[in-house]
């Protein structure tokens, strides 16, 4: 169970944390100082490190499952990107100028690439890499194939490893990526050229069909997120991408650790209301 051991403090430090406690269990702030944080987790009270505190290491990459999927994870990629960009370039193309050098500003092949840069970005909130949570390895016979599901899911190896093969291809195409989205928009081309000009001659990746898969392979179950855990997902990511960060505490354990505080400095029963939290 919870240790609730409260090492020794003056009354009125104590306080002090027995009032961050209950700005934090009340309001859900995440507004503790590192010494409060520390204090509380020396009596027991831990939490989960948000945004930068969070050094959670990533999944480790199933480097034997690339060669499998590198062609289909290149193809799922153009359709995205080349869609984004016959949206992107839609208006550039169909505009007709009614005079003769008449200045217009319409985005361009910067937008294309800068679609393409995070494409392959997975821990971005609702970014343009979110896609890859939504995948699921499967061995399919002696193939490994790609499964998409409807929701999110939590980014595991199989999900790092699509990641991979993705950073992979953007890395392979380069710049070229970005020119032949911008010049199959402009020429009107279909969806399967685009892929064939991108991942069969540019990059290789289709050149041939992948390996067959090993039949000793390992698989990892797709866990779909709920409703909460995206919603603390999107949030730990948008504290880390602004520098901010934060401990998030179980109400019933900051509970815990007020009576333990109030056992140590005595009757605090005045300073607090009626759910037990000082009155602030």
């Amino acid at each position: 169970g919870l240790q609730t051991r409260v090492p020794a403090m003056r009354p009125g430090c104590l306080l002090a944390v027995a009032l961050a406690v209950a700005a934090v269990a009340t309001a859900g702030a995440q507004s503790m100082s590192d010494e409060e944080e520390d204090y509380l987790e020396e009596m027991g009270v831990t939490g989960k490190p948000m945004g930068r505190k969070d050094t959670t290491p990533k999944a480790e990459v199933i480097k034997s499952d690339l060669k499998y999927i590198r062609c289909d994870v290149c193809r799922r990629a153009v359709e995205l990107a080349y869609t984004r960009a016959q949206e992107v370039l839609a208006k550039r193309f169909s505009y007709k100028s009614k005079r003769k050098n008449e200045p217009v500003n319409f985005d361009g092949e910067a937008a294309v690439q800068e679609y393409i840069e995070q494409l392959c970005v997975v821990d971005k909130p609702k970014g343009p890499g979110q896609w890859i949570q939504k995948l699921d390895l499967i061995a399919d016979g002696d193939r490994l194939v790609i499964h998409e599901y409807p929701g999110v899911g939590h980014c595991a190896r199989e999900c790092r490893t699509i990641e991979r093969a993705c950073d992979e291809l953007v890395d392979a195409a380069d710049t070229e990526f970005s020119e032949i989205l911008f010049a199959s928009v402009r020429d009107g081309l279909d969806l399967e050229k685009v892929q064939r000009q991108i991942c069969n001659r540019l990059t290789g990746y289709c050149k041939k069909p992948a390996p067959k898969v090993d039949a000793g392979r390992h698989d990892e179950p797709f866990r779909m997120m709920d409703d909460d855990e995206l919603r603390m997902a999107e949030m730990m990511a948008n504290l880390k991408e602004s520098g901010m960060g934060g401990t998030m505490y179980k109400r019933d354990d900051l509970m815990k650790g007020m009576d333990a505080i109030k056992s140590q400095i005595g009757d605090l029963a005045d300073l607090t209301d009626e759910e037990g939290f000082p009155a602030v």
